[in-house]
């Protein structure tokens, strides 16, 4: 089995998985597993891609032979930074997407990402990444938890990112809260920048938003009756 081949839900054992958040676009699948390999035998480990970048969306999850395994994987690397950022790790759980960190049913974590992710500005250091998600989700499902950019002593830089599963959430949110006042700080709300000087939004990523959609309509849309022969 390969162990970087994301397995299907009737092949993991959800107990002795966890779910790995916060981290740094520098982290791939191969220092990972360096890194989890020495608490334990690793039979997957698996970071979610963005579709049009292929970068990794700063989550993963890696699922170890036993629960024991899991269980002392989480304790010994409770706080550990990797390239100044503390890793987020948690156990998995039956009911959770194996592309996010939270089940559907939360409100957010759910879909892929499609370009509909925003950058925040000039938030107030005490704004975290709760009161982030609390306040975004009003206007659509988020992919994945907020970010808030930090440093290396976890302190808000007063920045952080937001993702959507459809354009028309972000563009409502973009709408609603640019210049919005959050936290006595007028905010700015606009799309993330690509890798290079592009950002998010454009109209190739909205043309692809729209070809998937009408892709999973066609592959969920019940089959045509056969006409009778007589």
């Amino acid at each position: 089995m390969n162990v970087f081949k994301k397995p299907s839900d009737s092949e993991r054992n959800f107990q002795a998985s966890l779910y790995i958040g916060n981290l740094d676009s520098l982290v791939d699948e191969t220092l990972l597993y360096e890194l989890f390999i020495q608490l334990g035998p690793v039979r997957s480990l698996n970071l979610p891609k963005d579709r049009i970048s292929r970068k990794h969306q700063g989550y993963g999850f890696v699922e170890f032979r036993g629960v024991q395994d899991a269980d002392y994987a989480l304790e010994i690397l409770r706080g550990i930074r990797l390239y100044g950022r503390t890793l987020k790790m948690k156990k998995t759980d039956h009911q959770s997407n194996t592309n996010a960190p939270s089940s559907a049913g939360a409100g957010d974590d759910v879909g892929i990402s499609i370009g509909a992710r925003l950058f925040i500005k000039n938030l107030n250091p005490i704004v975290d990444e709760k009161y982030l998600k609390e306040t975004f989700k009003k206007f659509g499902n988020l992919i994945e938890t907020p970010q808030i950019v930090r440093d290396e002593e976890g302190y808000s830089k007063g920045h952080g990112f937001v993702e959507y599963d459809s354009f028309e959430s972000s563009d409502e949110a973009i709408e609603r809260m640019n210049g919005a006042i959050l936290m006595n700080n007028k905010i700015g709300v606009e799309y993330a920048y690509k890798e290079g000087r592009a950002k998010h939004g454009d109209s190739v990523e909205r043309l692809l938003a729209e070809k998937a959609k009408t892709n999973v309509k066609r592959s969920t849309g019940k089959p045509k009756k056969a006409k009778k022969t007589h």
